[in-house]
């Protein structure tokens, strides 16, 4: 019997055959041409083959899988009809004299590198999925080669892959599938957003998976544990048995979790902790809301600008901005400003490239310096917040005279608002973002002039650690549990408690279920994550005392140790289950 571990992308259990997908090999010898025209030819024939073969596949999956999963291949085929990428490419061609295949491959590598810069955790890093997927197909035509087909597949097949793209998945016969293993991706890969939303167990960053599994291994895929999954290749009767045990045990867990969803996240003590979810499009709303969301405590905006060739004008901005306040009309709704810079690029706004972009032009830095786009999202945001009870909060403040020129355009455009008498809350919420040390030392001034704060823990951590969150090499330095990230918290919470005003934490400490007790301890009052964490965290909160929390905060304050830290996090969580 052999074990291998992985990155849990989307919780279960399940028992079935393996089956190894290889896909075609798409190697080729770089070579420089003469007939420029006829490699051109040659592109322009491939580009057609596959922006036909992606229409093919969105019929298909919006029959099989209905119009969200539908919606990427047309957004594939948009990236095909893009001139700017065709014509980078044809540039290539015809100054560089190279053939269309190595053009192609030059031109996508730009775009993948930076992609790569994404932290792991960015949802933006899956769009990275659909330009490799569009790579791979425009190269596979370029070189006349059939693609591999994964639509027959036996019952209670776990698929087993480098990675899947998109156009993998949709060839699949998904009632068939029981489970997916990859040796890439994380956890907002396509594949990961795919299986919570089918309901099937999946594990990512499992090491050399295709190399340690054969087609029809049997295979037992645990991914019970919040963080790690365990894969089990032709185990033994004894671990079967445990198995079918844990399987027994889960199924009666979120049976339990289901039942309890949409009740209030109330402490067994009476202190209600507001749940809310992260969300970067309206197309995830439904998902939200069936799982137990009623309040959104992250939406990303930026996923307007990303999605998009050009732009989005104040109206398109709006009426995205209206549809997620009306759907969350009894709760609230809290849209981050742009949140873009040198880790996320968008083609259609200029950042220059940057040694270290989490240190450089980012987020309100670019909309303070670009105020033409900074002025038209913040008058849709306060048109929309007309229609339900939307907050807007700024990322990356370092000091108070950031939030004071975000105020006086706020009352400029308020006034441009009044004298053409569109409504809008004039009482409207606005917050800023604490993920740079700075701002928690200035917490005092700046909540003089914000309504309420929200702990980005993610780049929070990455800043007081130093420890970049994409640097292989420095993994163990960054700690989400580490002292440090708690004490800051403590210091955020106390001093805005003192001015009455609330703070959230939308980082991805926020849907940790280890971490949720300690929180409720430090007194946070509103946790968002995804909205498949929510029924999770919602019974955490349920089985969890606040005065024990707060005596369990208190201890880990008195700690020099992330391991000690996570040790009584982890004792903590066992007793409660008990």
């Amino acid at each position: 019997m052999k074990v291998v571990q992985g990155i849990v992308a989307s919780s279960g259990i399940s028992h079935g055959k393996a089956v190894v997908y290889v896909p075609p090999d798409l190697n080729f010898t770089p070579r420089s041409i003469t007939h420029v025209e006829e490699e051109k030819r040659r592109l322009f024939n491939a580009v057609k083959k596959s922006i036909a073969e992606l229409g093919d596949l969105k019929e298909k999956v919006l029959t099989n899988m209905g119009k969200e999963f539908a919606h990427i291949f047309r957004s594939q085929q948009t990236v095909l009809e893009d001139d700017t990428i065709i014509n980078e490419i044809i540039e290539k061609i015809t100054l560089d004299k190279w053939c269309a295949e190595t053009a192609v491959k030059e031109v996508f590598t730009a775009y993948f590198t930076m992609f790569e810069e994404l932290d792991d955790g960015d949802y933006n890093k899956a769009r990275m999925a659909d330009l490799q997927d569009v790579y791979k197909r425009l190269l596979r035509n370029l070189l006349g080669k059939e693609d591999v087909n994964l639509s027959d597949l036996a019952e209670h097949a776990i698929i087993v892959a480098e990675e899947l793209f998109p156009s993998d998945t949709a060839m699949m016969d998904l009632e068939q599938i029981c489970g997916m293993i990859t040796e890439r991706g994380g956890i907002t890969s396509h594949v990961a957003i795919l299986a919570k939303n089918l309901g099937i167990p999946a594990a990512v960053a499992v090491e050399c998976a295709t190399e340690r599994i054969i087609t029809d291994d049997e295979i037992y895929l645990d991914a019970t544990d919040p963080e790690e999954a365990h894969v089990y290749i032709n185990p033994d009767g004894t671990i079967r048995q445990k198995f079918e045990e844990l399987r027994a045990q889960y199924e009666k867990r979120q049976t339990l979790l289901a039942q309890e969803c949409h009740l209030e996240p109330v402490t067994l003590d009476g202190r209600r902790i507001t749940v809310s979810v992260n969300i970067g499009s309206v197309e995830e709303i439904k998902n939200a809301i069936r799982l137990g969301g009623k309040s959104v405590g992250l939406f990303r905006s930026e996923f307007l600008f990303m999605k998009k060739k050009n732009l989005p004008d104040e109206k398109t901005q709006f009426q995205a901005y209206k549809t997620v306040a009306e759907a969350f009309r009894d709760g609230f709704v809290i849209l981050r400003t742009l949140d873009i810079g040198g880790d996320k690029p968008v083609a259609s706004i200029s950042i220059p490239r940057e040694t270290n972009p989490f240190l450089g032009y980012r987020a309100i830095r670019i909309s303070l310096d670009q105020p033409h786009l900074f002025r038209q999202q913040l008058r849709a945001a306060l048109r929309a917040s007309a229609f339900g009870s939307l907050k807007m909060m700024f990322p990356m403040i370092s000091g108070p005279n950031e939030v004071k020129q975000i105020l006086r355009i706020i009352e400029e455009i308020k006034g441009e608002l009044d004298g053409e008498r569109v409504d809008y809350d004039k009482k409207m919420e606005l917050g800023i973002m604490v993920e740079i040390p700075s701002a928690i030392f200035m917490i005092d001034a700046l909540l003089k002039h914000i309504d309420f704060i929200s702990i980005g823990t993610n780049d929070l951590t990455q800043y007081l650690l130093a420890a970049d969150r994409m640097n292989e090499h420095i993994r163990d330095y960054y700690q989400p549990y580490h002292p440090a990230v708690f004490r800051a918290i403590a210091r955020i919470v106390d001093a805005a408690h003192a001015r009455n005003k609330w703070v959230g934490v939308c980082g991805e400490l926020g849907g940790m279920p280890l971490a949720v007790p300690a929180l409720i301890g430090l007194g946070v009052d509103e946790l968002s994550m995804s909205a498949q964490t929510v029924p999770e965290i919602v019974h955490v909160i349920r089985h969890t005392s606040y005065q024990s929390a707060r005596r369990l905060a208190d201890r880990i304050l008195a700690m020099d140790e992330e391991s000690d830290i996570k040790t009584l996090l982890q004792r903590t969580q066992n007793d409660t289950k008990e």
